[in-house]
């Protein structure tokens, strides 16, 4: 948005004394009535991403489904149930479709504390008289950067509060954590009710620790098996009424593009750190399934594929995000420029000197009729992007 990144977070410095744009952003709209607040921005980045993943049918990047519930594949004639084994005519398992593509695992997400008030070592890379460069080294054993997230200090790992985005390296028994002072603003100034600009130059302006946590995916919960309860002898003996019967299950991927799985029956077996094979506890196929799963767009060019959004999105859901914003966002005529020209309505132009010529297609696309709508949707037209759920 041409944002500086110390005024978005609330802080002032002399070396942008010559700035010409030098407001500072607050937390929220109400603590200056003349421009949004960081807050209203989140909000618009987040109903941005939600509204294209609807589009194209899968998680712009991966993160947890829970508990979704979907009926399992019936017979062809409505009357029928299913033989007991769940086969379809290959003799395989069957399989269900997820409404989300792009699968990755079965499971739920899980977070440990790592560290918790890790010290922040400030330097400056640039040498321009300002330490910008934010550095936290940890003991660890882990590998995976992507399992590596940092949060403010004392916040209990709320989402809320994550730092990011981060650079992640490992190197002798350690992870290195980098990132930018201007991501650590004093959260005590966040709430207060007539905010001032925090100095840049203070270190009391910003947090001096985060708190580490390990975010990864444990495979454990995957799936439950529900059957009807009936008197017809298929509960094998198991009915109880005015409740479904459960078993837990797992499961493979048939097409993890398409989002197809196949369920089976199976038992988590801690040691081994898989699943074991069961039989069905009902003599018949299950009537639904419950399903846990970690699904969503992994692009691999990426340092953290799984904890980062591909740069083919990043610019659908800045753009689409300023379309959404409806009170202004600063005085500042680079930026004004920049959010005016996303949310101008191409199916109501009230300026005679500019036209707009758009094919009836994208004005009647479900994401909005605003350039930044509109731009999103041409983003979800490439070649291969879409999944057609």
């Amino acid at each position: 948005m041409g944002i500086n990144p110390l005024h978005f977070a609330g802080l002032s410095h002399p070396l942008l004394n010559n700035n010409t744009c030098g407001e500072v952003f607050f937390q929220y709209s109400w603590q200056n009535a003349d421009r949004v607040g960081r807050q209203d921005i989140q909000q618009a980045i987040q109903q941005a991403e939600q509204e294209i993943s609807k589009e194209v049918g899968y998680n712009l990047m991966p993160d947890w489904t829970i508990a979704e519930r979907l009926m399992y594949a019936r017979p062809t004639v409505p009357e029928a149930f299913g033989a007991w084994g769940g086969r379809n005519p290959r003799g395989l398992l069957k399989s269900v479709e997820l409404p989300r593509g792009w699968i990755v695992s079965g499971g739920v997400r899980a977070k440990t504390l790592l560290s918790s008030g890790t010290g922040v070592v400030r330097t400056d890379g640039d040498t321009d008289g300002f330490a910008e460069t934010c550095t936290v080294t940890l003991a660890t054993t882990l590998t995976d950067p992507n399992e590596i997230h940092i949060y403010y200090p004392g916040r209990n790992g709320d989402d809320d509060w994550e730092i990011r985005p981060i650079i992640v390296s490992f190197s002798g028994g350690n992870v290195t954590i980098v990132f930018k002072v201007w991501q650590i603003s004093a959260a005590n100034n966040f709430e207060v009710l007539d905010p001032q600009p925090l100095d840049a130059s203070s270190a009391a302006s910003f947090e001096t620790t985060v708190d580490i946590y390990r975010v990864y995916n444990d495979p454990s919960t995957q799936l439950q098996f529900l059957w009807e309860n009936d008197d017809s002898g298929f509960c094998c003996g198991t009915c109880v009424a005015c409740q479904l019967s459960s078993q837990a299950g797992c499961f493979h991927h048939r097409d993890a593009r398409m989002g197809f799985i196949v369920p089976a029956p199976g038992s988590w077996n801690s040691d081994e750190n898989g699943f074991d094979a069961m039989e069905w506890s009902v003599c018949r196929d299950p009537d639904q399934i419950r399903v846990w799963y970690y699904s969503g767009y992994v692009d691999e060019s990426m340092a953290r594929p799984y904890a980062e959004l591909s740069n083919h999105w990043k610019r659908a859901v800045a753009y689409y995000a300023a379309s959404m914003l409806d009170r202004p966002v600063c005085g500042c005529s680079n930026v004004t420029t920049f959010i005016e020209r996303w949310r101008r309505d191409a199916g109501f132009n009230t300026d005679k000197d500019l036209q707009i010529n758009i094919t009836p297609e994208f004005l009647a696309n479900r994401l909005g009729t605003t350039m930044g709508a509109i731009f999103a949707y041409k983003q979800t037209k490439r070649p291969g992007v879409r999944i057609n759920k």
